[in-house]
């Protein structure tokens, strides 16, 4: 009986394996207002997850917009919610395994390119022809994953010892792929400016770039092989539930269900049993120590709902720096805008965005000194308002890169102007 029932096990397990990736057909994505409270507890009530409503970011408070995923099977309930908690509602997408299909990879086995979202492995094995074709790439490991991947980015320093440091830190969240796709597509860009594009070959030339494109990578490949929607890491936690939301589980100020943030191990904004806990944030954060005295800026790569936020996520109160870290954001928004009209707001993650513990940029300002920057990439076509919020087609790519591409090399001439990015001098 024993082995009768090791063997059905057996089958459960590879039938998973090998199963097609979830499907989304028929469900719709409205955009709610959450006005009152009464609205925000409702929403927060609601089971989410496979079959069930998802959201694109949790609800957190009231004045959020609320992107949410409503299966067929229960549109009708979802109506009535609609109608007796009185919610204002716009449906956005129709049919979401459209949005899907339109991401799906058409091929990994050819030239690596932006016309498609690429496997963990052939990011990596691209990260490393780049060390080999140019002398000053080097790859280097930020850490591990709970899967036993690693965590690969690429160094770009053309002038040791003399330049100031940028890390770039991309896909914290796994559901997120056109931030990694847009992180190898600026390595790209620097790598390749010439004379003709003198403000790209400055920040190529002059700044020692550290790039990791893809943070949670289990979570990456489980959001393209089984659910795409999925946001967390895939450590095990408790019987039936996986992953922790990895920016929320940093050392700083963190705590287990705290503001912006579950204590529930099955939602997707969990932050873990205990800060660190997980083996991403753990090692990377351990390696940012280690290059601590090479950095001067650190930028995070998130999507989607066009905002540049700075610390602090956790209080209403201002940083020491609040004036010049606005004054830097603003100029970088207007960047930015120029070349395919996007709107950015900016402002601190607490009264920008919502409330938010245990985020990595709030780590890296709290405990290296240095600005620490978030970008929430385009939701939508600006060109032709087609909203796919963290679903972005892969022709979104390249323009998405582009104007985040224009806006750092505003940032970084905004933080020389405030001296933040003087070599071996970090913070100020």
């Amino acid at each position: 009986m024993g082995k009768i029932l090791c063997f059905a096990v057996v089958l459960v397990v590879l039938a998973s394996v090998s199963a097609e990736p979830h499907r989304f057909d028929d469900h719709r994505v409205y955009r709610l207002r959450v006005e009152r409270d009464e609205q925000l507890q409702v929403l927060k009530s609601l089971k989410t997850g496979q079959n069930s409503y998802e959201y694109f970011d949790e609800p957190r408070q009231t004045g959020q917009e609320v992107d949410i995923i409503i299966p067929p099977t229960l549109q009708s309930e979802f109506e009535t919610i609609l109608k007796e908690k009185e919610f204002s509602a716009k449906l956005v997408i129709n049919n979401l395994q459209d949005l899907v299909d339109r991401e799906r990879p058409q091929s990994d086995d050819g030239e690596f390119g932006w016309d498609a979202y690429h496997s963990v492995d052939t990011i990596n094995t691209w990260l490393y022809s780049l060390e080999e074709q140019y002398p000053e790439v080097t790859v280097i490991k930020g850490g591990s994953t709970y899967e036993g991947r690693e965590i690969l980015g690429v160094n770009i320093n053309r002038n040791p010892g003399q330049n100031p440091g940028m890390f770039i830190e991309s896909q914290i969240h796994s559901n997120e792929w056109i931030a990694s796709a847009s992180a190898t597509w600026i390595i790209n860009k620097l790598l390749t400016a010439t004379e003709t594009e003198p403000e790209i070959k400055d920040i190529a030339d002059n700044i020692n770039w550290y790039i990791f494109p893809l943070i949670n990578a289990d979570g990456y490949e489980y959001s393209r092989n089984v659910y795409r929607m999925w946001r967390k890491t895939r450590s095990k936690q408790g019987l039936i539930c996986n992953g922790v939301d990895p920016n929320r589980n940093w050392d700083v100020y963190w705590e287990k269900g705290g503001i912006g943030s579950s204590a529930n191990m099955c939602d997707g904004s969990f932050a873990g049993p205990t800060a660190f806990s997980e083996v991403e944030s753990q090692t990377l954060s351990e390696y940012i120590l280690s290059i601590r005295d090479n950095l001067n800026f650190y930028i995070s790569f998130h999507s989607a709902i066009n905002m540049l936020l700075l610390p602090w996520g956790h209080t209403a109160d201002q940083n020491e720096h609040y004036g010049e870290f606005m004054d830097i954001a603003g100029s970088t928004v207007n960047a930015l805008r120029v070349r395919h009209n996007t709107e950015y707001i900016y402002g601190p993650v607490y009264t920008t965005i919502y409330p938010a513990t245990g985020s990595s940029p709030d780590w890296v300002y709290y405990t290296l000194n240095i600005p620490a920057f978030t970008y929430e990439f385009r939701y939508m076509n600006t060109e032709t308002g087609e909203i796919y919020g963290a679903l972005a087609p892969p022709e979104e790519i390249q323009p998405n890169a582009e104007e985040v591409l224009d806006s750092l090399v505003e940032l970084i001439r905004k933080a020389r102007e405030y001296d933040y990015m003087e070599p071996n001098t970090p913070g100020k």
